[in-house]
């Protein structure tokens, strides 16, 4: 059995080296692929599930005016003895006070104070102070 001479070692070493480089380089390659092509689907299913959000939100809509028609026609005939007109404005009067409630309720939730983590800020200045 002959031993490889010195240059040879060297020479086996260096190409076993450039062989590493490139085969890193192609597992390299092959991930960003990979990762391009997971985003682009993430990518197509972010677009159809807003899709379907945005078609449901106005499938909902139509809906509750759906609802709402119906209410106005039925306190017309039950209350305002066909004088329907009535029963829109009482029923504009009461989806405007709901509204208005439901839009301060939010408005005061997403107050820039409601947003701050207090927590988390009080931890890092007691860490930070002391």
């Amino acid at each position: 059995m002959k031993m490889p001479s010195a240059l040879e070692t060297k020479r086996g070493v260096g190409q076993l080296l450039r062989d590493v480089a490139e085969d890193g380089a192609l597992l390299a390659r092959q991930e960003v692929h990979l990762a391009r092509i997971e985003f682009a689907q993430i990518a197509r299913d972010i677009g159809k599930g807003t899709g379907f959000a945005i078609a449901a939100a106005m499938v909902g809509l139509l809906t509750v005016q759906m609802l709402v028609f119906g209410v106005v026609l039925l306190l017309g005939d039950a209350l305002f003895r066909g004088h329907y007109w009535i029963a829109a404005f009482v029923l504009t009067a009461i989806l405007g006070a709901g509204t208005f409630y439901l839009l301060k309720r939010g408005t005061a939730l997403l107050s820039p104070d409601k947003l701050k983590p207090e927590q988390t800020l009080a931890t890092f200045r007691r860490h930070n102070n002391g």
